[in-house]
């Protein structure tokens, strides 16, 4: 597994990725319906996440962040992520010009708990997790 995400990194640096690499990569949805349909039936929150190409801080973002194991445990255990390009057709609550743009979603009602905004280091993602499994469990 370690190996996957040193070479995952490897190739990630070499050249850009755009949101069907990344989804085909990390395992997530590429579609934002497919996503909130899984999300309701598996009842879990859903985490968007929005890049372009090319942009060095969506790259990060794939690269050291969203493929830290700690993250990746977390988000399979309790998100159905789907991760979109920035022209992707999307609720208008979830469009952004900032890149990259991470929404936590409750598909019960698709309405944003969290975001983040840019790219954020493992650490602070979890704490972003944590932050938004938080407030839906208050609501």
């Amino acid at each position: 597994m370690k190996m996957f995400f040193v070479l995952l990194s490897i190739v990630c640096s070499l050249v850009a990725i755009d949101a069907k690499d990344a989804a085909f990569v990390l395992g997530f949805n590429e579609d934002y319906k497919t996503a909130l349909a899984q999300a309701k039936e598996e009842n879990k929150l859903m985490m968007l996440v929005i890049i372009q190409d090319p942009c060095p801080y969506c790259e990060r973002l794939i690269d050291n962040t969203l493929s830290n194991p700690q993250v990746t445990k977390v988000l399979e255990d309790d998100f159905v992520s789907v991760i979109v390009n920035q022209h992707s057709q999307l609720p208008s609550a979830f469009q952004s010009n900032a890149i990259p743009m991470t929404f936590f979603i409750d598909p019960k009602n698709e309405e944003g708990i969290w975001e983040s905004m840019g790219y954020i280091s493992a650490e602070q993602f979890l704490d972003d997790l944590n932050e938004a499994k938080f407030i839906h469990t208050k609501k």
